[in-house]
């Protein structure tokens, strides 16, 4: 079974969508599209009637809604219809939480029975976090970590989005294991080039560099993003 990411082209590229009930990590450097991506997936999962987690370790639950609405993405509706809860993991500065679903002590062990709860409490099909390096400041037992958080995703029947901010072009992962707990992994791309004009613009480009049972080429894709999200260039091949 496959599902339907919602991020156009982007299924045409990989037989249908993701292997359902499978983990994906996406990953690129600041401003290259992740949180619009993982926005795109839930919203459109959501009028797909699958409901959704979005864990948020950085942005606030409310910027999150804020910039949904760019692109006419309702997700108060949803939330309002307990088909999506968006967890503020963010919180951790000592102010007053103002969401339902919060956490303040950024445990491991804790925000993943928390997960665990919520995805049996509405029935999640669709589960994001965004993003994995905060849950390691201090860079201890890593991979330890990291296969806990693979560990639950399993026993969960969400098909997930983990995120991870790379700080160097040729790296996949911030810490070089998160893509182990991974049957796929999409890097994004944004690239200073010059134009015909030769003006310098700049360039995004997805990557699917791996994807289990899937077949799909080994090539980069230019995107843009404009009022309704994410659209790939499927025809766009770039080496």
């Amino acid at each position: 079974m496959r599902v339907k990411t919602g991020i156009y082209g982007l299924d045409v590229l990989i037989e249908g969508g993701f292997p359902e009930e499978s983990t994906i990590l996406l990953s690129g450097m600041p401003g290259t599209g992740k949180t619009i991506f993982c926005l795109q997936y839930i919203y459109k999962g959501l009028e797909l009637g699958e409901n959704g987690i979005y864990i948020t370790l950085e942005e606030k639950p409310e910027e999150l809604r804020r910039e949904a609405k760019r692109f006419s993405w309702d997700l108060k509706k949803y939330e309002n219809q307990k088909k999506l809860v968006i967890f503020d993991a963010s919180a951790r500065v000592g102010l007053p939480p103002t969401e339902k679903y919060f956490i303040e002590d950024l445990d491991i062990e804790n925000l993943l029975n928390k997960i665990y709860d919520i995805s049996l409490e509405i029935k999640a099909k669709r589960l994001v976090i965004d993003s994995l390096p905060p849950l390691f400041e201090k860079e201890e037992d890593i991979r330890s970590k990291i296969h806990k958080i693979g560990r639950i995703l399993n026993e969960i029947d969400c098909t997930s989005i983990i995120v991870s901010e790379t700080l160097e072009e040729n790296r996949f992962s911030r810490f070089g294991v998160e893509e182990f707990i991974a049957r796929g992994l999409i890097t994004l791309h944004l690239e200073e080039i010059q134009s015909r004009l030769r003006m310098k613009e700049c360039r995004r480009s997805i990557f699917v560099r791996k994807m289990r049972e899937t077949k799909h080429k080994v090539r980069r894709y230019p995107f843009y993003i404009d009022e309704n999200g994410i659209n790939i260039d499927v025809k766009g091949e770039l080496l």
